[in-house]
């Protein structure tokens, strides 16, 4: 034991994989206590003073090689704290808090807004004076003719100013509210709110029932946050979905480089590359002709709700068009808008943390456990995204983690979770930074968190199916078989024992949307799971001498690539090759075709102007290169890209001053 915990600092949680229980006390003469509790086959270690999670280590365990080790897929056992990323763990410092964090001078409830007497010191107004507030309800209207595309997903309408002086009571779901003393404005605050609205049915008839024989299925994204981050920086979330047996994917490999395209394989069923076709025949418009999942969750008499936690970095707004309709009967794209724009605090490199005196991603979790009560006992479907915290740097989901774990307990004490099945993932790992230099860094960065709460009643209903996910687990998995999912949990009746059997009589040998319902091939590679070699973290590599002809031949072209790829953009400088930091030779993953003569590489480069540091791989043959998949940006571009809208450019454009 002593071994597995050398290096690691006191008063800890460690999740081991042993045998028996302990309870210790005393150590080096101060009180100390250490408990052991078993949750399933792992093992928790407690401190009374602090934990985080440190691993899952199996003592004398053969199979702790490998994370994944099925006939199509080896991804090497990886370490939340191996040595090669453990230096680049630590808790965020200097990180400013909130504006006005308890000296609000308005708070509220489900119902009502009221003035905090005791803060209008804090704003230089007595105690005893009456200053008088401005309710204002808003709303995202109807589309307008004459707004533009750019900014349609924008549009907001303001009601008529309805004055209070001590309270008052709440009846919109959208709200602003600005105090005025000596006939100066001394404090605004927004607030949201998870109101009932009518249910109408997908053909616009106001309906009264549903039906109570599904679930509610809740979908919540931690935006670049890998499964293994997950274990270091959020330790307490994570111990609670062990502790609630929530189903963990081992092999979840990301499709794409960005949140966009891991996001539209999940809710579409469909690669970022088909969208012209499944959303834009004529022209590149807003997202409103997509078939997202929410809209079969519709159809079959959910509500449907979809939010994210930052308006300008929005997963279908970052230079995209948004939604000319709304897409679903919950939205708050509108509020968040607003929300940056009037009370928007505390940023810190691409976005805002705090809204007024709370950070956004509390505002979000806050409105999902809001809706979960609001919306009892009707069935609903959410899909809902952070992304202001855990964006940009490694540790800030360290600053989460007690929210997000009340948030989870919050849920399961009010009984939602018994009625719900709810998904926590995210897209992808870090995608920059120090970390992703080294070889753990890069793998991470392909496989994201997925965990998934299921109710204690679907393993008693739908047995069968629970026995294959949980065997899913440990087969390579994507965002393709998450829509899969989420498609069969739309009629339960597809879940059934009976249904799966007939099902998994089925070849989905070269199928890419698989259920987790159905047992996946062990035989799944990449290429039959739609996963570029890119991102493949099935891979076995070599190290190359960066002075070799092959890598000196794949580093020039990833740059001419680079620099075709943006020969339209004048405003963008041509980039130089400056030097060849690294070179390896994938040698599995898509079959070598020794007929052809393939090979692939895998190059890292640094460019010149702007010190842009790309990674690619490259297949070569006996005629030509090619460009498999995307290519990375590993380093941050901060405002080098301003001149450009187009996302994935924005990554290799400099623009030229």
């Amino acid at each position: 034991m002593g071994q597995c915990v050398k290096g690691v600092g006191k008063n800890r949680w460690l999740l081991l994989r042993f045998k028996y229980v302990f309870i210790l006390s005393t150590l080096l003469g101060s009180s100390l206590l250490i408990l052991f509790i078993r949750t399933g086959t792992d093992i928790l270690f407690y401190s009374n003073s602090q934990y985080t999670l440190l691993d899952s280590y199996r003592f004398g365990d053969s199979e702790a090689a490998t994370t994944i080790n099925t006939e199509g897929c080896t991804i090497p056992d990886l370490k939340p704290f191996d040595e090669s990323v453990n230096k680049f763990i630590e808790r965020p410092k200097n990180v400013k808090q909130c504006k006005d964090a308890g000296n609000s001078l308005l708070d509220n409830n489900d119902t009502h807004i009221w003035v905090v007497s005791r803060n209008l010191q804090h704003y230089d107004i007595p105690e005893e004076y009456n200053i008088t507030c401005c309710y204002k309800s808003f709303y995202r209207p109807a589309a307008i003719s004459d707004i533009s595309s750019i900014n349609v997903d924008d549009r907001v309408l303001y009601e008529k100013c309805i004055f209070f002086y001590d309270s008052i009571e709440v009846s919109h779901e959208f709200v602003r509210v600005s105090c005025t003393y000596k006939f100066k404005k001394v404090y605004q605050k927004l607030f949201l709110f998870a109101r009932r609205k009518p249910f109408i049915s997908y053909k616009g008839d106001i309906e009264t029932s549903q039906n109570h024989s599904t679930y509610n299925v809740i979908v919540i994204g931690i935006d670049a946050i890998s499964r293994l981050n997950f274990y270091r920086t959020m330790p307490k979330s994570l111990a609670y979905l062990k502790k609630k047996r929530a189903i963990e994917l081992f092999g979840y490999n990301k499709l794409g480089d960005n949140t966009f395209p891991n996001v539209i394989p999940l809710l579409l069923g469909i690669k970022e590359a088909d969208l012209k076709r499944a959303c834009w025949p004529n022209t590149r418009a807003s997202f409103d002709n997509c078939p997202f999942i929410w809209e079969w969750y519709k159809q079959a008499g959910y509500y449907t709700a979809l939010g994210e936690d930052n308006a300008r970095l929005g997963t279908f707004n970052l230079d995209k068009f948004g939604f000319t309709r709304t897409p679903t009967d919950y939205y708050i794209h509108t509020f968040m808008h607003e929300a940056e724009v009037l009370v928007g605090n505390n940023k810190d490199f691409n976005a805002y943390l705090c809204m007024g005196d709370k950070y956004f991603y509390k505002v979000l979790l806050d409105y999902i456990e809001g809706l979960a009560s609001t919306l009892n006992p009707f069935r609903w479907f959410g899909f809902f995204w952070e992304v202001s915290m855990s964006h940009d740097y490694l540790n800030y989901p360290m600053l989460m983690d007690d929210n997000v774990e009340t948030f989870l307990r919050n849920m399961d004490l009010k009984g939602h979770l018994n009625d719900t099945i709810l998904i926590l993932l995210s897209d992808h790992g870090l995608r920059w930074g120090d970390i992703r230099y080294t070889k753990q860094g890069r793998l991470e960065e392909r496989l994201p968190l997925v965990h998934i709460l299921l109710p204690d009643s679907f393993q008693e209903d739908y047995s069968l199916a629970y026995k294959n996910i949980k065997e899913n687990a440990h087969k390579l998995t994507t965002p393709f078989d998450i829509h899969a999912t989420l498609s069969d949990l739309i009629n339960m009746d597809e879940v059934k024992d009976e249904q799966i059997k007939l099902r998994s009589q089925t070849s989905y040998a070269s199928n890419k949307n698989i259920s987790l319902f159905i047992p996946i091939p062990g035989n799944r590679t990449c290429q039959t799971a739609g996963i570029a070699d890119h991102w493949c973290t099935c891979t076995k590599t070599a190290k190359m001498s960066v002075k070799s002809e092959e890598a000196q031949l794949a580093a020039a072209y990833l740059v001419r690539n680079l620099n075709m790829q943006l020969h339209e953009h004048r405003q963008c400088a041509k980039l130089r090759l400056v030097q060849i930091l690294e070179a390896t030779e994938i040698i599995s993953g898509t079959p070598r075709n020794e007929e052809i003569g393939w090979q692939e590489f895998m190059v890292v480069v640094r460019t010149e102007p702007g010190d842009g540091v790309f990674e690619a791989t490259l297949r070569r043959n006996t005629h030509e290169w090619i460009l498999s998949g995307t290519v990375s940006r590993l380093n941050l571009y901060g405002d080098q890209s301003r001149c450009i809208h187009q996302y994935q450019l924005k990554l290799y454009c400099y623009c030229i001053q």
